[in-house]
C-alpha cells in the first residue's frame, strides 16, 4: 500500500505582512478552505511554498531548525489557556 504524501507548506497573507504561517497539510487546497473561510480576515492566505514529504508531523523538524535558529521568529500567542 502507497503511503499517502502530504506536503509542509509556506503560506503567506496581506493582512499580515510580517509573518508566514509554516505547517503540515495532507490536503493543501483543503487547508487554504479553512484557513481562508473566515469572515475576520480581509485577505485570503496565499502559498508561498511548498515540500512534498511521506509523513505528518515533519513540519516540526522545521519548527524545531527555526527555534535553535532564533525562537523569536516564532509567533507564539496564550490565548484562553491555548498556545497558537
Amino acid at each position: 500500500m502507497e503511503e499517502k504524501k502530504g506536503v509542509i507548506y509556506i503560506l503567506t497573507n496581506p493582512s499580515f505582512p510580517d509573518y508566514v504561517k509554516i505547517g503540515y497539510a495532507d490536503d493543501i487546497e483543503r487547508r487554504l478552505q479553512q484557513l481562508n473561510r473566515s469572515e475576520c480576515i480581509p485577505f485570503a492566505f496565499r502559498v508561498f511554498a511548498t515540500y512534498e514529504v511521506n509523513s505528518r508531523l515533519s513540519d516540526l523538524k522545521i519548527h524545531a531548525i527555526i527555534d535553535k535558529i532564533n525562537p523569536d521568529l516564532r509567533s507564539i500567542e496564550n490565548f484562553n489557556g491555548q498556545k497558537g
